[in-house]
């Protein structure tokens, strides 16, 4: 099986997954929720990272010459860089939801209400781009692994 092959069949067993997620809410929850925004912005940069190492994949199966695949690997660092920072970005959302929690919420004279509604608006926020970065990167370090694989071969 070609590693293009492995990468196309992992990302429809992926936007299945997320097909199914979304069925029962999941991704929607996620987005409403996030007041920062780094939920979609997670999302979207996987779709491209994706998409890149679709593309290396797919030159990696067709490549012979040793000089092409010392450039395939160098391309695919940037694959390994994005994916390592997705975590990072889901933790920079969690600063932020913290941030959001304890700014507005905490304030002198706000009742109980208010103080627990801030407090849900930021944690929601802290929690879901945590989930978001750490669901995303794992399908793209697999994606990786698998290109890897092919290019230590060759």
């Amino acid at each position: 099986m070609t590693t293009f092959t492995k990468w196309f069949l992992l990302n429809a067993l992926i936007l299945t997954a997320v097909f199914f997620a979304e069925t029962m809410g999941g991704i929607s929850v996620m987005v409403k929720n996030d007041s920062s925004y780094l939920t979609i912005a997670i999302m979207l940069l996987y779709v491209f990272v994706s998409g890149f190492v679709g593309k290396l994949c797919y030159l990696a199966d067709n490549e012979k010459t040793k000089e092409g695949v010392q450039k395939l690997t160098r391309l695919a660092d940037i694959g390994w860089f994005c994916t390592e920072h997705f975590f990072t970005l889901g933790l920079l959302g969690t600063i932020i939801g913290l941030c959001i929690a304890t700014d507005s919420g905490l304030a002198e004279g706000n009742s109980t209400g208010q103080v627990v509604t801030s407090l849900k608006k930021g944690l929601s926020t802290a929690f879901y781009t945590t989930v978001c970065g750490i669901v995303f990167s794992l399908p793209l370090q697999i994606q990786l692994m698998i290109l890897k694989d092919k290019l230590e071969k060759q």
